[in-house]
């Protein structure tokens, strides 16, 4: 029993690697992929359930007509604020980026890759 127990443990230790590795190399397909699931359990268990259970209580509050968005927003500030200051510093290294691509001699680099094709298509 103790042998099987260590083979299975060692094949999960496995599979675990395998997709952790996995989700490091590919982590947009995974995002969505968990997505896509969720939304699959969600719809199954909405559809799965008995025709009863789907009527609403309504409950009425004296601040129920309240917007409590608004209170987030103080909260998401800086985290706007931190996006704005990266878009703007990965402007700047993409303008920079380019005019070091412009002042690049590309003569300079092709020259002798053209002369040594030459040579060798003859």
């Amino acid at each position: 029993m103790s042998q099987t127990w260590d083979q299975t443990k060692e094949k999960a230790g496995r599979a675990r690697e395998r997709t952790e590795y996995f989700v490091r190399e590919n982590p947009v397909p995974a995002i969505l992929s968990a997505l896509g699931i969720g939304i699959a359990i969600g719809l199954a268990i909405r559809y799965a359930s008995p025709i009863e259970r789907k009527t609403e209580v309504e409950v009425k509050s004296p601040v129920g007509d309240l917007n409590w968005s608004v209170l987030s927003l103080p909260f998401l500030w800086p985290l706007f604020k931190s996006a704005r200051e990266k878009y703007e510093s990965s402007a700047e290294a993409v303008k920079d980026g380019v005019k070091r691509l412009k002042k690049i001699d590309v003569n300079r680099y092709a020259k002798p890759i053209r002369k040594r094709w030459k040579a060798w298509t003859r």
